[in-house]
């Protein structure tokens, strides 16, 4: 094996990747938050129809500090707050006696739908997080091997190197298109929701 070969592997593996990760790095984050403004507006949406039916607390004192609380919240961008007032609210629809087939559209179904879209946040997040680590990893090896690229020749293992470190860009690159599958290609209860239907 050339030893051009080897240098030109190890040095191009570092800057694809690279590329990639900054590259799905701004993906995510962009992607994430603009599914966050989804779980904001399902608390805006709660918050405008807040004293209709159903769409309060039976205790006063509570109800008063709840609605605040969801006030708080939808102006801190606080999706954990969102969540908490959503679940107190869905509880108490369930308490009520209602079922989701009895309100299609009340606020188990915007609780389930909140929570399945959150989920998808969480995926994206974590095969994201993944994705880049396995990058760097890979990116660390082949600089790594590009140093000792006179060594790997003297040893006679410069192939077995070589194809290490393409795997384990395949590998990166990989986990890189769940990622861009994941986030782009599968959509949220929130962008299908004509195909979010109550469970039979």
């Amino acid at each position: 094996m050339e030893p051009n070969t080897l240098y030109y592997t190890f040095s191009a593996i570092p800057q694809v990747l690279g590329t990639i990760a900054a590259i799905m790095a701004a993906f995510t984050h962009f992607r994430i938050s603009a599914l966050k403004q989804y779980l904001i507006g399902d608390g805006q949406s709660v918050l405008n129809r807040w004293g209709r039916s159903g769409y309060a607390l039976p205790d006063p004192e509570q109800d008063g500090r709840q609605k605040r609380r969801l006030e708080d919240a939808i102006a801190r961008n606080n999706v954990a707050e969102v969540k908490h007032v959503l679940y107190l609210l869905r509880n108490n629809e369930r308490e009520q006696g209602i079922t989701r087939k009895e309100r299609p559209t009340g606020l188990q179904y915007v609780y389930e739908k909140f929570c399945r879209t959150e989920d998808h946040i969480r995926d994206l997040r974590r095969w994201t997080v993944c994705a880049i680590a396995v990058s760097f990893f890979t990116i660390t090896v082949s600089i790594l091997s590009l140093g000792l690229t006179d060594c790997l020749l003297r040893g006679r293992i410069g192939p077995v190197a070589v194809v290490g470190n393409v795997l384990l860009c395949l590998l990166s690159l990989g986990l890189s298109l769940h990622c861009i599958v994941l986030g782009f290609m599968e959509k949220t209860p929130h962008e299908t929701e004509r195909e979010f239907k109550e469970p039979s």
